[in-house]
């Protein structure tokens, strides 16, 4: 590993790595402009030497950094350049708006005023949403020469934050001021309490935030007594790669202060004397007035939500996603976006009608019976030893399942890890928000020393998560998404502009993902993860000293099929981008890069809805789904919150306990088969066990998992998730029903309601859906009434639809879900405005096999349709016959002039991955020119003759675009033959116009004849002996008619005669008409 040249700003921090391989091992010794590095708080070095870390870099940070690397056998070095930069010209205020209150009916003043005026444009916003100009023009607002913000006549709505911001080309200023409206409006009992509240609120959750940080990302790189590094176990791996990041983490940090500040107040007024009704029944509503509840917003942080998304650059807007989702729906610009709540189906329900999830309150009855703890219901229905292989779908299922899942939707878990009251969630059992454990039953099959399984609740965000809302009423717990919700590659690009660039290769103009090293027999893989990212999966240093990868989604290391999936799709982008660079070599950057992930995404797309979704949900989802019809603006594709946390979780009843690993021949590896436990935080199997290609041959040549009504998550998952010797293993499926509970969801009977299901008023009214008696008489022991079943558990345990993976109930959530993502994106590949016709058609033929086959290390065979057991398909293909994308039909027409000849000619259907002989494209050309090409007209002017398509594409485009496919079938036939022509001659020896006689051609004459001279007939192949005969070859059998000529009576003193080029005889008149005919 070698340091890298960076550029940074002063004032940052920076890292320099460098790393080497040798016998005996290296030691690392660092030079700064010639001298020995001298250690301090401002100069560190970690990880025995391997790391340099320099702490607000100044400019006499700037020079040449060399890493030496030395033992018995010499020394190397290698060097690296840093340049410390100086923010010149940034705006500054001199004079800052200040809080303050004020009475209805009067005028402020909010100064704000630049150090230095020239140059800088001052903008003024309330509540996030600037002031429009037009506004300020009445009588409300007005700005003085020197900044200041006069408000008139102000009321209660005028409350709000004030935000000034100066701008200029070097950077941006801002400050802001809380200004409280006062009325005479009756106090409720809460308001004097509201700002002791939010400070008791502020500092708990602040603390409890950064005593998380501390224990997840430096506790864990501290060294043990014994001068070992301490290795983290597989729970704090899972709490760093699904830590949220700065964004996410400031707008959950919002939410809890809000909502803990709520929770404190309540506790004042219950200490107070002026509380009147009875505690258990006073509701949130009841504690605050409207003005103070949004009092508790603005100090919160709630208001300062993300501002409003700019969609106006429509030159970009129009043809390509954002990173974030925003402006997908020029209408509703957030519908989809990163960092936004998820949609709901049904009301949630909390015990208290704000945030208490239902079962907080122990020994609270529901419809007269308690909730039962998560992991009996998962011990008792849900987990098995024994598992079942599927008769029909293959593993990959599962793992493009989960793929999947990680494009849509992840629920930011909570910002701390232990309770606003400073206890960690691992070393309690007791409900403290944000720790909600499971609690473990008595005679747990497993678990005997701890009475509980630590989990902790999903972030929330304030109100819906949106700048519309106003926070004068309690917004009840919204979790937060924190990637996009379309089907758009997010978990290859990432969710936001700042990470996607941190993807990109921004070192040359070729539009490329960054990549890692490469291993013996491999391809490139994903780029190791930063050490300030805190992503570290060497856990065991005995077993390996291999550090994370990152990816667009942070949770790409979990397991190592996840893994190798990721690496598969970097690498997809990487070579369409190549590819663009040779065929459009004027684009930018820019542009090859969002080219290329259109092409990703849409690639997704198809695969997800014509290859995947049709053996998830059943010929009769896909009824339920019903055809594209085109973009419907006025659809929203946010994800529901029942999709993520319940429907799309269908997916753990696929998993094998076994990941299988199979060789170039479908025998298992010399590394064996790899138990699901082991594959946890093991980016390692991939680089030293063999690479990508085993796990994805085990996929597609492995069944998946039966789900049967006794067997529905094997106990790799229920009983080893994340197992480690230092702490009690995670039961999936517990936390799965914990996690609905968590989020409020509501229980099975409201969805069998929503879907038009019978709503059971007895167990017994399930039988239709749940057929397994015994399973149903599991569910009345265990909670007693059908209302109170967990929605998951409910839908987990449905009897599977004709032809599809899932019961009735997930069928109907998936299917509103997957319209929704089809009918509501804008960019969904089918919609006729995203692509031309043509391009379109090439789209249709991508498939997981064709991209398996292009990015994969060394794969030959693959099954045509991955997600289907070999056996039912005819077996495997080899790559070069399975059809893939020609991205010459991408061309820009600004370079139709520098097309290579042989495109003039010709276009290919498909694109084929398949081992050519080397040969120039002059030669080519020049056998092309010698072959009669008949009928063959040039196709690009055949088919811009037949079709105006920008005219087309506004009405009538349904016919154009089948006319295409017409057309470009006729034309693929036609050049089919003419390249079996050439190359029958040239497997005859080279002979005739055009031969290249060093040309040596291997293809096998699959399906050809010999005919009675010798001659090789092609496959298909007519042709006529004599003017009586026609001969066809089909499948190496030659069938030859012969015409039956019929008696001819000319008249009297005519003979009948045999004309040229005709079989049989005619009498003169006639022959006379034929030849006027041919004239």
């Amino acid at each position: 590993m070698a340091p890298q040249n960076q550029t940074i700003k002063i004032g940052k921090s920076f890292v320099l790595e460098c790393d080497a391989d040798g016998n005996p091992i290296p030691s690392i010794t660092w030079q700064f402009n010639g001298a020995a590095v001298v250690v301090s708080q401002h100069l560190t070095l970690e990880n025995e030497n391997t790391e340099l870390i320099v702490n607000n870099a100044q400019e006499s940070d700037s020079g040449l950094y060399t890493c030496i690397a030395e033992n018995e056998s010499g020394r190397t070095t290698i060097a690296a350049t840093v340049t410390v930069e100086r923010m010149l010209g940034m705006p500054r205020i001199f004079i800052e708006p200040f809080n303050l209150e004020a009475f209805t009916g009067t005028t402020i003043e909010l100064p704000c005023k630049a150090a230095e005026p020239s140059g800088i444009k001052l903008t003024w916003r309330k509540d996030g949403r600037i002031i429009d100009p037009i506004i300020l023009s009445s009588e409300k607002y007005e700005i003085s020469s020197t900044g200041s913000l006069f408000v008139k006549n102000v009321t209660i709505f005028d409350g709000g934050r004030y935000e000034c911001s100066l701008k200029n080309e070097f950077g941006r200023a801002t400050a802001s001021a809380l200004i409280t409206i006062r009325s005479n409006v009756n106090l409720a009992p809460g308001d004097r309490y509201v700002r002791i509240a939010f400070a008791e609120a502020a500092k708990e959750i602040d603390m409890a935030i950064n005593n998380t940080i501390d224990m997840l990302f430096s506790k864990r790189n501290r060294t043990r007594p014994d001068g070992q590094r301490a290795t983290p176990n597989y729970g704090d791996l899972l709490r760093v790669f699904r830590f949220p990041n700065g964004e996410a983490r400031q707008l959950a940090r919002a939410a809890e202060i809000y909502e803990r500040t709520l929770v404190n107040i309540r506790k004042h007024v219950l200490k107070g004397d002026n509380l009147s009704i009875e505690s258990d029944r006073y509701e949130f509503r009841d504690l605050l007035s409207r003005e103070h509840l949004h009092l508790v917003a603005e100090l919160s942080g709630c208001m300062e939500h993300r501002e409003m998304p700019n969609c106006t650059d429509m030159c970009f807007h129009s043809k390509y996603r954002s990173i974030d989702g925003t402006c997908n729906n020029l209408k509703n610009a957030a519908w989809g976006a990163s960092l936004t709540a998820f949609r709901r189906l049904k009301k949630p329900i909390y015990e208290d009608g704000f945030s208490m999830p239902v079962g907080w309150t122990k020994g609270k009855l529901y419809s007269g019976f308690p909730k039962p703890s998560s992991r009996l219901v998962s011990t008792s229905l849900i987990s098995t030893k024994e598992t079942t292989p599927d008769q029909s779908i293959t593993h990959m299922v599962m793992q493009w399942g989960q793929f999947l899942d990680h494009d849509l939707d992840h629920a930011i878990p909570s910002v701390s890890s232990e309770s606003w009251d400073g206890v960690d969630c691992k070393k309690t059992c007791e409900f403290a928000s944000p720790c909600y454990p499971i609690e473990v039953p008595p005679n747990d099959p497993r678990i005997k020393n701890r009475r509980c399984i630590d989990v902790v609740r999903s972030s929330s965000i304030c109100g819906s998560g949106i700048t519309s809302v106003f926070f004068d009423s309690i917004q009840h717990r919204e979790q937060i998404n924190q990637l996009t919700s379309y089907v758009d590659a997010s978990q290859v690009y990432g969710f936001s502009d700042a990470f996607a660039n941190e993807l990109r290769n921004l070192t040359s103009e070729d539009g490329l993902l960054r990549v890692g090293v490469h291993f013996p027999q491999q391809r490139e893989m994903l780029p190791f993860a930063a050490p300030q990212d805190g992503m570290d999966c060497r856990r065991n240093l005995d077993e390996n000293q291999m550090n994370c990868f990152v990816a667009g989604d942070i949770r790409v290391n979990e397991q190592v099929g996840l893994l190798a999936m990721h690496t598969i799709w970097m690498r997809e982008h990487n070579r369409i981008a190549i590819e663009f660079r040779h065929i459009n070599p004027h684009w930018d950057g820019d542009t090859i890069y969002y080219e290329t992930r259109k092409i990703v995404g849409a690639q997704m797309q198809h695969i997800t809805y014509k290859h995947w979704l049709p053996l998830i949900i059943g010929e009769s989802g896909m009824l339920m789904l019903g055809k594209y019809k085109g973009y419907d603006a006025t659809v929203n594709p946010t994800i529901s919150n029942e999709f993520a946390t319940v429907a799309l979780r269908f997916g753990h009843t696929l998993i094998n306990p076994i990941l299988h690993r199979l060789n170039s021949t479908f025998q298992p590896i010399p590394q064996g088969h790899l138990q699901l436990h082991k594959a946890f935080f093991a980016p390692w199997r991939i680089a030293y066990e063999g690479g990508v290609d085993p796990l994805m041959r085990g996929m597609f040549a492995t069944a998946a998992k039966l789900k049967t009504p006794d067997q529905n998550l094997n106990t790799e998952l229920t009983e080893k998730l994340f197992h480690t010797a230092h702490a009690v293993a995670l039961d999936l499926a517990a936390i799965n029903i914990q996690r609905g509970r968590d989020h409020g969801i509501p229980g099975y009977n409201h969805y069998r309601r929503f879907c038009n299901l019978t709503v059971a008023t007895r167990f017994e009214d399930l039988a239709n859906e749940i057929s397994n008696k015994e399973v149903r008489d599991k569910l009345q022991e265990l909670y007693g009434h059908p209302d109170n079943v967990d929605v998951w558990v409910g839908g987990v345990l449905e009897d599977q639809v004709k032809d599809g993976k899932v019961g009735p109930l997930f069928q109907c959530l998936l299917v509103e879900q997957f319209r929704r993502l089809r009918d509501g994106d804008r960019f969904y590949y089918e919609n006729p405005t995203v692509f031309l016709p043509q391009q379109l058609e090439q789209i249709k033929q991508a498939s997981l096999g064709r991209v398996l086959c292009d990015d994969g290390d060394q794969l030959e065979e693959v099954s045509e349709n991955v997600f289907i057991l070999p056996g039912l398909q005819g077996g495997y293909k080899k790559c070069e016959d399975i059809d893939g994308i020609n991205l010459y039909f991408w061309q820009d027409c600004a370079t139709c002039s520098s097309l290579p000849p042989l495109f003039d000619t010709y276009i290919p259907q498909t694109y084929k991955k398949t081992k050519r002989s080397k040969r120039s494209l002059a030669t080519d050309q020049e056998e092309m020119e010698e072959i009669d090409l008949g009928q063959i007209a040039d196709p690009h002017d055949n088919i811009l003759d037949m079709f105006d398509i920008n005219e087309e594409r506004v009405s009538g485009l349904e016919e154009v675009i089948s006319s295409f496919q017409k057309e470009l079938k006729k034309l693929h036939k036609k050049i089919h033959r003419l390249e079996e022509t050439c190359e029958a001659n040239n497997s005859n020896g080279g002979v005739g116009p055009g031969s290249n006689s060093g040309l040596v051609i291997n293809k096998a004459k699959r399906n050809h004849c010999v005919d009675e001279n010798g001659t090789t007939r092609l496959n298909n192949e007519v042709w006529t002996p004599d003017y009586c005969t026609k001969c066809e070859c089909r499948r190496n059998q030659i069938t030859c008619t012969r015409e039956k000529c019929g008696e001819v009576h000319c008249e009297p003193g005519i003979e009948p005669l045999t004309p040229p080029m005709a079989c049989c005889p005619h009498c003169p008149p006639l022959i006379n008409k034929i030849e006027a005919l041919k004239t």
